[in-house]
């Protein structure tokens, strides 16, 4: 049942108009503060346009109560469910640089939230020994 939940969402993922994406995009995106776009999915952790280098994250927040959660890292779901209160948890792999962490959570009516934000991992590692020495032999 859970796999056929998260194929649903990953194939209306990809199969979304571009302008409603550009639309889910502009208000959550954009937004740095934990209110919700749409009253019903609060995201506390990670806060949105972040650069950390640790390669994990926990992602915190609130729904309706016992809500299924679906948070995409990238395009990789991972599936959790909300507790009696509607407080999730979830510690989740990031890629090295930008990562779009969506999360969408579904209601007992089906109904649907979604919010969206942008985590940068940055490592000194990432940059090439080639740069490291150019740098060094310009001091």
């Amino acid at each position: 049942m859970g796999l056929f939940i998260t194929y649903g969402f990953y194939h209306s993922q990809k199969t979304t108009e571009s302008n409603q994406v550009t639309n889910i995009i502009d208000e959550t995106v954009g937004s740095d503060s934990a209110t919700p776009v749409n009253g019903k999915l609060t995201l506390f952790n990670p806060e949105n346009e972040i650069i950390q280098t640790e390669k994990t994250i926990k992602v915190t927040g609130n729904t309706g109560a016992n809500s299924t959660v679906i948070i995409y890292v990238n395009d990789d779901p991972i599936i959790t469910q909300a507790d009696d209160t509607g407080n999730f948890s979830k510690e989740v792999e990031l890629d090295p640089l930008a990562n779009i962490i969506s999360v969408y959570s579904i209601d007992s009516f089906g109904e649907i939230n979604s919010t969206t934000r942008c985590v940068v991992v940055y490592d000194q590692e990432l940059i090439p020994q080639e740069q490291k020495a150019e740098e060094s032999a310009e001091e």
